[in-house]
């Protein structure tokens, strides 16, 4: 993939880097190694890049030494090699290159140097953000937030995320809306959150125009509009499963859109086929409603089957009711098994019609 940096590469543009690079200088040259990396400007061309690189590198290019050690960790034009990255990262990290100290910690963090820690990836992620780097800065958020290297520490999170988001880093921001909605380790504030959720969202990241579509609905933060709810959802729901059946909610319970439960089938079918668990159930109980506008018995066992593979206690219930309704011995067995099953998972619903059945729970 094609770094943003690069996207807008023309020949041109790159015939004069290479002239730069030609004369000598060595940013030029690990720019120019990095054009043929990816392709931009020119013809792709990864043994080129690695000679440019190494031209870099041999003048003493902090960048140079990073991208190497790049190809050299991923094996990328060269034999994997990761101490040779491990090396080139250092030399980098000790000419001062934020690029160099960012690749270095993330080497530490996943446990692939010999010469560091995952505590050394915090240290060098710091050197780094005091450099400027919104990589870091970023990093040291996710690491503060989820624990990675120590404790979990939300306030430490927001801060560096907050750090990021002021360098225009969206996804960073979208991770403080997170935080700020929830009123982890910073104080609670919808209309902030829904501020960040809306620049993300503007760029495409689909979790946060299902959180800015969720505070919609709600009223959170921002007046309560059903329509830009639903403007929100559907912008999310190009990949994202919450907001495929929140639309499916929306449709069924006539919100912002005339009710039409059908549509909502429609929508809980693809949630679900996408991975959520919740829209199966919510499929199941659906069709299994007998006096509902869109019963369908077969499907509704379907749906709650594939929720059972998902150890879905409710819907091994379900399924239970649903054959305890019908004759023959098969279906008579069916209900016995996933009533059993759900209450030696704890459903006392299940254990009591079992007792009704005459048989223990």
């Amino acid at each position: 993939m094609v770094p943003p940096r690069q996207k807008h590469m023309t020949p041109e543009m790159a015939a004069e880097i290479r002239a730069e690079a030609e004369k000598g200088d060595a940013e030029s040259q690990s720019r120019l190694g990095d054009l043929y990396r990816f392709g931009a400007g020119v013809q792709f061309d990864i043994k080129e890049a690695i000679k440019w690189y190494s031209a870099a590198v041999e003048q003493g290019s902090g960048s140079g030494m990073a991208r190497l050690g790049r190809c050299y960790e991923l094996g990328s034009g060269v034999k994997r090699d990761h101490e040779k990255a491990e090396d080139l990262y250092i030399r980098s990290a000790d000419l001062g290159c934020a690029e160099g100290m960012d690749r270095l910690a993330e080497m530490y963090l996943r446990g692939r140097g010999k010469k560091g820690t995952k505590e050394d990836s915090v240290k060098w992620y710091l050197k780094s953000a005091e450099k400027g780097s919104v990589h870091a800065m970023f990093w040291l958020g996710t690491l503060a937030e989820n624990g990675l290297v120590s404790e979990p520490d939300f306030a430490e999170a927001a801060k560096w995320y907050q750090a990021a988001a002021d360098h225009g880093q969206y996804v960073a921001g979208f991770h403080l809306g997170l935080l700020l909605e929830e009123g982890k380790g910073v104080a609670q504030d919808f209309g902030k959150a829904a501020e960040l959720y809306r620049k993300a969202a503007d760029e495409g990241v689909a979790d946060a125009a299902f959180r800015l579509g969720a505070l919609y609905e709600k009223g959170n933060g921002v007046p309560k509009d059903p329509a830009e709810a639903m403007k929100w959802y559907r912008k999310s729901a190009e990949s994202n499963s919450k907001a495929m059946q929140s639309i499916g909610e929306m449709y069924l319970n006539g919100t912002g859109v005339p009710a039409d439960p059908r549509e909502a089938v429609s929508w809980f079918s693809m949630a679900a086929d996408n991975g959520s668990w919740e829209a199966e159930i919510r499929l199941g109980d659906l069709l299994s409603d007998e006096k509902g506008p869109v019963y369908d018995k077969e499907k509704a066992i379907e749906w709650y089957r594939k929720a059972t593979e998902h150890g879905d206690v409710y819907a091994q219930y379900r399924l239970g009711c649903l054959y305890e309704t019908e004759a023959g011995l098969e279906r008579q067995m069916e209900c016995l098994k996933w009533y059993s099953m759900a209450a030696r998972n704890g459903n006392e619903d299940a254990k009591k019609h079992l007792m009704a059945l005459g048989f223990s729970a």
